[in-house]
């Protein structure tokens, strides 16, 4: 096997549909990998923050996807001629 992308595990395969939700900022399939019942606790707990239901956060994530913008980075490679 050439790497996990080609993994047959169904654990793999939602963690990968997982990241590829976020990644193209779709909603839709990230809301597909939570299971109905997910609850999403915040940590530290000493924070006092009580836990979200899963519509509560999907509202909240929904919120902080609209906010992010491109990751692509440029940089400029610098060569010496110390040597």
């Amino acid at each position: 096997m050439s790497g996990w992308e080609n993994s047959d595990s169904p654990q793999v395969k939602l963690m990968l549909e997982w990241a590829q939700g976020f990644e193209r900022k779709d909603l839709a399939l990230i809301a597909k990998c939570l299971h109905k019942d997910h609850r999403h606790t915040f940590y530290p707990r000493s924070l006092g923050k009580p836990e979200v239901a899963r519509d509560q956060w999907l509202e909240h994530i929904t919120s902080v996807v609209n906010l992010w913008t491109d990751h692509k980075v440029s940089y400029i490679s610098y060569y010496s001629s110390l040597l």
